[in-house]
């Protein structure tokens, strides 16, 4: 009753590549029912499993926003948690490989303006959603908005997991996270130097525009920290773990702030609070300087402060320095001057293994 017969597609990527034509040779009723059954057949091909595969969920992690350097745009960060809640597949592990963001109305009638995507990580078991900004002041309004709403995101998108069960390519069903995002905390890390690993010995787009990983070696960048200060009532606090005896040394400034591009991002600051541990004029001495980077001297010494007395790495120097907090970290607290450092009560360098500096804002 049917005649198969091999037809050449003429655009084909290979000699192999072809379709096939059915002729009927019987009624037009009974060719609409084999062409009705042959959509069955390749609809059931393609596995779909159901909404109860995986849950994704917001982590309790305030959002964060970095610089990308490869787009050459601002990114903001929320970081999820992927768990697979149904009983192991006899047809295979499952694992996700992707994640497709669903919005609702919600979402939809607030104009965020930038472009939401989802990443996920290589064993499938942890993820971030991303709203990919034009230009920082996008990226702050969204954490903005999420902070004061935690609860808006979670309403307002759906997660569709998709990956393999087994060998199979595979479409999760669609879930809602069961919580939102963390709020912004009051106190925002904008420096954290833990080792090594990571150079600050970065030059001035770097330093402007921020580098690391905010939960591990990391520096916000210039141009966000001003964003995130300007004419506010800022404080600045440094902590700093001795390499000598392991103690903290911690001081907190009355206040804190920068002054623009156009003047190098001059430093704001004012005497720290009593009971600090760092030396008493450590504020009087970097108020108004200007960040430097090996690349961009602008500092009141007669040579380079970056490069003689800071390893290459960004500060506001002077003539050089009563804190050096981005220099390399030394492993002798033998010399501490060009090192990673600061300058105690007694007007002593100490040797500092790690540092993390923050800031606070009425």
């Amino acid at each position: 009753m049917f005649d198969i017969r091999r037809i050449y597609t003429p655009n084909s990527f290979s000699e192999d590549r072809s379709d096939y034509k059915i002729i009927n040779s019987g009624s037009q009723a009974m060719q609409k029912r084999c062409v009705l059954l042959f959509l069955v057949l390749c609809v059931s091909l393609v596995p779909y499993a159901s909404a109860a595969e995986f849950q994704v969920n917001f982590l309790k992690k305030p959002p964060s926003i970095m610089y990308n350097l490869f787009y050459e745009k601002y990114e903001l960060d929320l970081a999820l948690k992927i768990t697979e809640v149904a009983s192991q597949s006899p047809d295979g592990k499952r694992k996700v490989t992707g994640l497709k963001v669903i919005p609702e109305n919600g979402m939809q009638k607030q104009d965020f303006g930038a472009t939401v995507l989802a990443r996920v990580s290589s064993d499938g078991t942890s993820g971030k959603l991303v709203f990919v900004c034009r230009t920082l002041h996008r990226c702050m309004s969204i954490r903005k908005k999420i902070s004061d709403h935690p609860l808006f995101i979670q309403q307002a998108v759906q997660f569709a997991p998709f990956g393999t069960q087994g060998p199979i390519p595979t479409q999760f069903g669609a879930v809602r996270s069961a919580s939102g995002p963390a709020p912004v905390p009051a106190e925002v890390v904008f420096q954290r130097h833990l080792d090594n690993s990571l150079s600050f010995a970065q030059n001035w787009h770097g330093y402007v525009k921020g580098f690391g990983d905010p939960s591990g070696n990391y520096w916000m960048g210039l141009e966000q920290l001003l964003a995130m200060t300007k004419d506010r009532h800022c404080q600045l606090i440094y902590e700093g773990v001795r390499i000598d005896n392991g103690k903290l040394m911690r001081g907190t400034f009355k206040r804190f702030g920068l002054h623009g591009a156009d003047e190098n991002y001059k430093l704001v600051l004012e005497d720290q609070e009593p009971g600090g541990d760092l030396w008493k004029g450590t504020a009087e001495y970097f108020n108004a300087m200007q960040f430097s980077t090996f690349d961009a001297d602008n500092d009141k010494y007669k040579g380079e402060c970056t490069k003689e007395q800071g390893h290459n790495a960004g500060w506001w120097y002077k003539d050089c320095h009563r804190l050096n907090p981005n220099s390399w970290i030394t492993t002798s607290p033998s010399f501490c001057w060009n090192w990673c450092s600061a300058v105690d009560v007694n007007k002593i360098d100490i040797c500092i293994k790690s540092t993390k500096l923050s800031f606070s804002c009425s």
